[in-house]
């Protein structure tokens, strides 16, 4: 489990934007300070952009291309989380689908369990 106690962001100045990458992992993007007009492309290759300002919170999936400009003169502050980095992924950072050569997908493993055996002394 990962606790973030006051976390700091980053800040995006006006003429640094935020090239189109991915990640192996689902990550999450708290915006403090700032506006910017982010963008998306999922994974079937459909491109949207949205602008993003303080207070918004963005869950980007794995495999997501994503990226933004900061709108205004002052840039933008965001804070970004990963969230569980599953078995065989990238080390967290920017990742490039025309080098990779992949779009990762996460899936989950359900495994049974007795943990909780239901109470039969009722029925």
């Amino acid at each position: 489990m990962t606790v973030y106690k006051q976390p700091k962001s980053y800040h995006f100045a006006p003429d640094a934007p935020v090239e189109k990458h991915f990640h192996d992992y689902d990550e999450t993007w708290v915006v403090t300070k700032g506006r910017c007009l982010a963008f998306m492309v999922d994974q079937d290759g459909r491109r949207e952009e949205f602008v993003l300002e303080a207070g918004d919170i963005w869950m980007v999936e794995a495999g997501v291309e994503h990226g933004f400009d900061s709108l205004g003169d002052k840039g933008v502050d965001i804070f970004p989380f990963p969230g569980s980095l599953p078995e065989g992924c990238h080390d967290p950072g920017h990742y490039y689908m025309e080098k990779e050569g992949y779009i990762p997908r996460l899936t989950v493993e359900k495994t049974p369990t007795d943990r909780y055996e239901k109470d039969t002394s009722h029925a």
